[in-house]
């Protein structure tokens, strides 16, 4: 915004400048015109006056003389024309009335016209100015003295002058642009407030306020708007928090109850009953597990602060160690490769992301398959990739498969509840990580995690650095 108000300043100051410098150049110019013009006028007229004085001037040396020094002094050309229109003597030999516009001159001036060229032309070739006065004598034109008189030198008076202009209009500019920084950043100082107090709720830190007591009246009734959005959004997170922390305590202990109250009734049951039995457990504690599941869904979905650094690999270490058991109860291979890297994330995240991605790839992996756990870092950005050999997923299953609640086609035996890639999107994206699904080759699923990177890992001195960890 500053750089647009910038521009608008200087726009503003180039047009006024222009709008004074041009018609100022072409003024100046012109009164230069007139000065010379005024003057070639007046001394035409002295010479045609001097001439009507000796009766024949091309035979008197004294009017010869006095032409030839103002040709001299002026570095034109005087002409003396004879009533036909023939010319009897010049000081310039081989200067000739030869364009149209000098002979119309020329014959006004011998039908007893003065000539006063007052208009201005656009002489950027540096046209001549002609100038004819007519010799009476008793009050009849005799003949007509012309003088031809050389522009050159108002071209370039008007180009020094254009260039001075010029000179003074980018001083004013770069003025005016050194007094439009400072000016800028004062104007734009509310709205620089404004714009950190959003930036600190968006963050989380919902304690924060918009300052409604400083610069401009929109600025301040925008500054109030923010409040009150931001004391909404608080009530609302506020009633959120209370509705799980509830949720919580009022469905667990029904949920336990009932759980007891089966453990009782097992031991009543008949031989026939225990297979209805064992069903009731089985989804009484799939509502558990998706009770655990809503709670983190609803928890990951509120920001957190304090991000610490974390190193990956040994994370994904962990995580596969924790995981071996069950690898090893299916016959697959959980493998973890790539380099240490550190990320800045909050504390567990990883952990639970990880945890996710991995029940799902050992869930879907066949017997004899290999999952393999791979961590690198690329620039700014940590990214851990959990890769399965299992039947992988479609497109269309890729872009539903963080939707709450769905599930794709399930091997057998396998239950769940749909919300783990949810809950693994949301504490990531809760931290401003991210998580991509993409095709392997030649068959199965990697989930890659992408989280912003922390400070460069440093080994201690004599660990060594394995690339590649078989867990099962």
């Amino acid at each position: 915004m500053r750089r647009r108000l910038l521009i608008t300043y200087l726009s503003l100051t180039t047009m006024l400048l222009l709008g004074l410098g041009v018609p100022l150049a072409f003024s100046l110019a012109m009164n230069d015109y007139h000065h010379l013009a005024n003057s070639q006028v007046n001394e035409t007229g002295r010479l045609a006056t001097a001439a009507a004085r000796t009766g024949d001037p091309a035979a008197d040396p004294a009017w010869v003389e006095q032409a030839a020094a103002y040709a001299r002094g002026n570095d034109a050309a005087v002409l003396l024309v004879d009533a036909r229109g023939e010319v009897v003597h010049t000081t310039r030999p081989g200067a000739a009335v030869d364009r149209r516009a000098w002979q119309r001159t020329l014959r006004r001036a011998l039908d007893g016209e003065v000539n006063l060229p007052l208009d201005y032309p656009v002489n950027t070739s540096a046209e001549p100015l002609f100038v004819a006065a007519p010799v009476l004598e008793h009050g009849r034109t005799v003949a007509a003295v012309a003088t031809l008189s050389p522009t050159t030198s108002l071209r370039s008076q008007a180009l020094g002058q254009g260039a001075l202009l010029l000179a003074v209009a980018a001083l004013g500019l770069f003025a005016t642009a050194l007094v439009a920084v400072p000016l800028s950043r004062w104007s734009l100082r509310p709205v620089r407030q404004l714009h950190r107090a959003v930036g600190a709720i968006a963050q989380g830190r919902y304690g924060t306020r918009a300052p409604v007591d400083r610069g401009p009246a929109e600025v301040r009734e925008l500054a109030v708007a923010v409040n009150a959005m931001t004391d909404r959004l608080v009530a609302l997170l506020e009633a959120q928090r209370r509705f799980v922390a509830d949720a919580s305590h009022q469905l667990r202990n029904p949920l336990t109850a009932l759980r007891l109250r089966i453990d009782v009734l097992e031991a009543a049951v008949r031989d026939d009953g225990t297979g209805a039995v064992a069903g009731v457990v089985a989804e009484a504690d799939r509502l558990g597990r998706i009770l655990d599941e809503l709670l983190v869904l609803a928890r990951a979905a509120e920001p957190e602060h304090g991000a610490v650094p974390v190193e990956v690999r040994s994370v994904a270490r962990a995580r596969a160690q924790a995981w071996s058991a069950q690898a090893a109860a299916d016959h697959i291979a959980l493998v973890v490769a790539g380099e240490q890297a550190v990320a800045s994330c909050q504390p567990g995240v990883l952990d639970q992301v990880l945890d996710v991605l991995l029940d799902n790839a050992l869930g879907f992996s066949p017997p004899g398959g290999t999952v393999t756990v791979r961590t690198r870092a690329d620039g700014d950005r940590i990214l851990v990739s959990v890769r399965d050999e299992g039947p992988g997923m479609s497109r269309e299953d890729m872009r539903r498969s963080t939707d709450r609640f769905w599930r794709g086609e399930q091997p057998a035996g396998r239950t769940g509840s749909g919300l783990g890639l949810a809950i693994a999107r949301a504490l990531l994206e809760g931290g401003g990580g991210e998580l991509r699904l993409s095709a392997a080759t030649p068959h199965g699923l990697v989930a890659e995690v992408t989280v912003p990177a922390g400070m460069p890992y440093v080994a201690p001195r004599g660990q060594a650095r394995s690339g590649r960890d078989q867990a099962s």
